[in-house]
Protein backbone atom coordinates (compact mmCIF):
# COMPACT_ATOMS: atom_id res chain seq x y z
CA UNK A 1 0.00 0.00 0.00
CA UNK A 2 1.09 3.56 -0.83
CA UNK A 3 -0.13 6.49 1.46
CA UNK A 4 0.63 9.84 0.58
CA UNK A 5 -0.46 12.74 3.28
CA UNK A 6 -0.85 16.83 2.36
CA UNK A 7 2.45 18.21 0.24
CA UNK A 8 3.56 14.69 -0.24
CA UNK A 9 0.68 13.97 -2.45
CA UNK A 10 2.79 15.26 -6.08
CA UNK A 11 3.17 14.46 -9.68
CA UNK A 12 3.36 10.74 -9.83
CA UNK A 13 3.48 7.77 -12.60
CA UNK A 14 2.98 4.15 -11.18
CA UNK A 15 2.39 0.62 -13.37
CA UNK A 16 0.86 -2.21 -11.82
CA UNK A 17 1.81 -5.34 -13.19
CA UNK A 18 0.60 -8.30 -14.45
CA UNK A 19 -1.43 -9.96 -11.71
CA UNK A 20 -0.35 -7.20 -9.27
CA UNK A 21 -2.72 -4.64 -6.85
CA UNK A 22 -1.97 -1.60 -6.26
CA UNK A 23 -3.08 0.63 -3.25
CA UNK A 24 -3.30 3.95 -3.12
CA UNK A 25 -4.41 6.21 -0.30
CA UNK A 26 -4.34 9.81 -0.01
CA UNK A 27 -5.64 12.11 2.77
CA UNK A 28 -5.46 16.16 2.51
CA UNK A 29 -5.77 17.79 5.97
CA UNK A 30 -3.81 21.14 5.47
CA UNK A 31 -2.96 21.20 1.76
CA UNK A 32 -4.76 20.48 -1.57
CA UNK A 33 -1.77 19.14 -3.72
CA UNK A 34 -2.45 20.45 -7.38
CA UNK A 35 -0.99 16.85 -8.51
CA UNK A 36 -1.18 14.90 -11.89
CA UNK A 37 -0.87 11.23 -11.16
CA UNK A 38 -0.75 8.61 -14.12
CA UNK A 39 -1.56 4.68 -13.19
CA UNK A 40 -0.55 2.06 -16.08
CA UNK A 41 -2.50 -0.93 -15.16
CA UNK A 42 -1.41 -4.63 -17.24
CA UNK A 43 -3.05 -7.32 -17.88
CA UNK A 44 -5.14 -8.71 -14.70
CA UNK A 45 -3.71 -5.98 -12.43
CA UNK A 46 -6.25 -4.20 -10.19
CA UNK A 47 -5.78 -0.62 -9.05
CA UNK A 48 -7.52 0.80 -5.69
CA UNK A 49 -7.30 4.34 -4.85
CA UNK A 50 -8.95 6.72 -2.61
CA UNK A 51 -8.16 10.25 -1.50
CA UNK A 52 -10.17 11.95 1.56
CA UNK A 53 -9.94 15.27 0.73
CA UNK A 54 -10.18 18.00 4.13
CA UNK A 55 -7.56 20.69 2.97
CA UNK A 56 -8.47 24.03 2.87
CA UNK A 57 -7.12 25.23 -0.33
CA UNK A 58 -7.96 25.22 -4.01
CA UNK A 59 -6.39 23.60 -6.91
CA UNK A 60 -6.59 21.00 -8.93
CA UNK A 61 -5.70 17.02 -8.80
CA UNK A 62 -5.66 14.91 -11.73
CA UNK A 63 -5.82 11.44 -11.91
CA UNK A 64 -5.60 9.14 -15.03
CA UNK A 65 -5.98 5.36 -15.10
CA UNK A 66 -5.00 3.65 -18.36
CA UNK A 67 -6.16 0.68 -18.48
CA UNK A 68 -3.15 -1.45 -20.86
CA UNK A 69 -3.82 -5.25 -20.19
CA UNK A 70 -6.60 -7.61 -20.54
CA UNK A 71 -9.00 -8.35 -17.17
CA UNK A 72 -7.15 -4.95 -15.43
CA UNK A 73 -9.31 -3.42 -12.97
CA UNK A 74 -9.35 0.14 -11.33
CA UNK A 75 -12.06 1.25 -8.68
CA UNK A 76 -11.03 5.12 -6.79
CA UNK A 77 -12.93 6.70 -4.31
CA UNK A 78 -13.01 10.59 -3.64
CA UNK A 79 -14.62 11.92 -0.64
CA UNK A 80 -14.10 15.74 0.43
CA UNK A 81 -15.44 18.78 1.71
CA UNK A 82 -14.67 22.44 0.18
CA UNK A 83 -15.18 25.62 2.30
CA UNK A 84 -14.05 29.35 2.66
CA UNK A 85 -13.17 30.53 -0.94
CA UNK A 86 -11.61 27.40 -1.97
CA UNK A 87 -12.13 26.30 -5.70
CA UNK A 88 -11.45 23.01 -6.09
CA UNK A 89 -11.43 20.70 -9.17
CA UNK A 90 -11.18 16.62 -8.93
CA UNK A 91 -10.37 15.63 -13.04
CA UNK A 92 -10.50 11.83 -12.85
CA UNK A 93 -10.76 9.93 -15.88
CA UNK A 94 -10.22 6.22 -17.31
CA UNK A 95 -8.97 4.67 -20.50
CA UNK A 96 -10.15 0.87 -21.46
CA UNK A 97 -7.13 -0.04 -24.06
CA UNK A 98 -7.75 -3.70 -23.27
CA UNK A 99 -10.89 -6.30 -23.78
CA UNK A 100 -12.15 -7.01 -20.50
CA UNK A 101 -11.20 -3.97 -18.13
CA UNK A 102 -13.30 -2.05 -15.85
CA UNK A 103 -13.18 1.04 -14.24
CA UNK A 104 -15.46 2.35 -11.28
CA UNK A 105 -15.12 5.77 -10.15
CA UNK A 106 -17.35 7.23 -7.37
CA UNK A 107 -16.74 10.97 -6.04
CA UNK A 108 -18.71 12.39 -3.02
CA UNK A 109 -18.15 15.99 -1.90
CA UNK A 110 -19.49 19.01 -0.26
CA UNK A 111 -18.98 22.32 -0.78
CA UNK A 112 -20.11 25.50 1.98
CA UNK A 113 -19.65 29.35 2.40
CA UNK A 114 -18.45 30.91 -1.21
CA UNK A 115 -16.14 28.07 -2.35
CA UNK A 116 -16.78 25.96 -5.49
CA UNK A 117 -16.06 22.08 -5.89
CA UNK A 118 -16.34 20.75 -9.44
CA UNK A 119 -15.83 17.09 -10.51
CA UNK A 120 -15.02 16.22 -14.17
CA UNK A 121 -13.49 13.43 -16.52
CA UNK A 122 -13.80 10.53 -19.01
CA UNK A 123 -14.44 6.84 -19.19
CA UNK A 124 -13.10 6.11 -22.60
CA UNK A 125 -13.93 2.44 -23.54
CA UNK A 126 -11.97 2.31 -27.44
CA UNK A 127 -12.94 0.46 -30.12
CA UNK A 128 -12.51 -3.06 -30.01
CA UNK A 129 -12.39 -3.44 -26.30
CA UNK A 130 -15.15 -5.53 -25.89
CA UNK A 131 -16.93 -7.11 -22.54
CA UNK A 132 -15.27 -3.92 -20.88
CA UNK A 133 -17.12 -2.03 -18.06
CA UNK A 134 -16.95 1.03 -16.94
CA UNK A 135 -18.99 3.38 -14.37
CA UNK A 136 -19.00 6.95 -12.65
CA UNK A 137 -20.58 8.43 -9.87
CA UNK A 138 -20.84 12.01 -8.65
CA UNK A 139 -22.22 13.39 -6.35
CA UNK A 140 -22.06 17.03 -4.71
CA UNK A 141 -24.26 18.52 -1.68
CA UNK A 142 -24.69 22.43 -1.25
CA UNK A 143 -24.54 23.79 2.06
CA UNK A 144 -25.04 27.61 1.69
CA UNK A 145 -26.26 30.11 -0.86
CA UNK A 146 -22.46 30.94 -1.89
CA UNK A 147 -21.20 28.30 -2.73
CA UNK A 148 -21.45 25.86 -6.12
CA UNK A 149 -20.91 22.58 -7.08
CA UNK A 150 -20.73 21.15 -10.59
CA UNK A 151 -20.50 17.56 -11.75
CA UNK A 152 -19.49 16.70 -15.79
CA UNK A 153 -18.75 13.71 -15.99
CA UNK A 154 -18.28 12.23 -19.57
CA UNK A 155 -18.50 8.41 -21.41
CA UNK A 156 -16.96 8.07 -25.00
CA UNK A 157 -18.00 4.64 -25.98
CA UNK A 158 -16.50 3.71 -29.15
CA UNK A 159 -17.68 -0.36 -29.17
CA UNK A 160 -21.03 -2.20 -28.61
CA UNK A 161 -20.53 -4.81 -26.61
CA UNK A 162 -19.74 -2.95 -23.17
CA UNK A 163 -21.50 -1.88 -20.33
CA UNK A 164 -21.08 1.88 -19.20
CA UNK A 165 -23.28 4.10 -17.09
CA UNK A 166 -22.67 7.51 -15.11
CA UNK A 167 -24.52 10.06 -12.69
CA UNK A 168 -24.33 13.23 -11.97
CA UNK A 169 -26.01 14.90 -8.76
CA UNK A 170 -25.70 18.42 -7.31
CA UNK A 171 -28.31 19.34 -4.66
CA UNK A 172 -28.40 20.55 -1.24
CA UNK A 173 -29.19 18.31 2.19
CA UNK A 174 -32.71 17.01 2.18
CA UNK A 175 -35.26 19.46 3.82
CA UNK A 176 -37.35 15.89 4.73
CA UNK A 177 -34.31 14.74 6.76
CA UNK A 178 -33.14 17.86 8.32
CA UNK A 179 -37.05 18.43 9.28
CA UNK A 180 -36.95 14.73 10.89
CA UNK A 181 -34.09 15.65 13.11
CA UNK A 182 -35.13 19.03 14.10
CA UNK A 183 -38.69 17.88 15.00
CA UNK A 184 -36.73 15.25 17.13
CA UNK A 185 -35.11 18.43 18.83
CA UNK A 186 -32.12 18.23 17.64
CA UNK A 187 -30.14 21.33 16.61
CA UNK A 188 -29.56 22.35 13.25
CA UNK A 189 -25.70 22.65 13.27
CA UNK A 190 -25.98 18.98 15.05
CA UNK A 191 -28.25 17.75 12.00
CA UNK A 192 -25.64 18.53 9.45
CA UNK A 193 -22.91 17.30 11.08
CA UNK A 194 -24.85 13.59 11.54
CA UNK A 195 -26.24 13.83 7.82
CA UNK A 196 -22.56 14.69 6.91
CA UNK A 197 -21.22 11.88 8.43
CA UNK A 198 -23.50 9.61 6.73
CA UNK A 199 -22.78 10.79 3.54
CA UNK A 200 -18.68 10.99 3.93
CA UNK A 201 -18.62 7.98 6.20
CA UNK A 202 -18.03 5.32 3.59
CA UNK A 203 -14.57 6.43 2.45
CA UNK A 204 -13.98 5.39 6.03
CA UNK A 205 -13.91 1.81 4.85
CA UNK A 206 -10.38 2.74 2.99
CA UNK A 207 -8.08 3.40 5.90
CA UNK A 208 -7.45 2.01 8.94
CA UNK A 209 -5.99 3.56 12.27
CA UNK A 210 -4.74 6.87 13.26
CA UNK A 211 -5.57 8.17 9.88
CA UNK A 212 -8.77 6.76 9.71
CA UNK A 213 -9.26 8.50 13.09
CA UNK A 214 -7.86 11.99 11.39
CA UNK A 215 -10.39 11.99 8.49
CA UNK A 216 -13.35 10.95 10.95
CA UNK A 217 -12.59 13.72 13.07
CA UNK A 218 -12.24 16.34 9.79
CA UNK A 219 -15.96 14.72 8.80
CA UNK A 220 -17.64 15.47 12.06
CA UNK A 221 -16.12 18.99 12.58
CA UNK A 222 -15.63 20.03 8.98
CA UNK A 223 -18.26 22.95 9.34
Amino acid sequence: MLTFIDKEIKDLELEVGAGETLTLRLAAFEFFSTANILIKVQNGGVFDGAFADFSPDGGKFNLRVELLGEGAKATWHYAGISNGDAQKVVDTSASHLARNTSADIAQYGITMDQSRLTFIGTSHIHQGMKGSATSQKEKIIVFDKGAVGKCSPILKIDENDVSASHSAIVGKLSDEHLFYMLSRGIELDTAKRLLTLGYLKPVLAYYEGELSDRILAKIEGGF
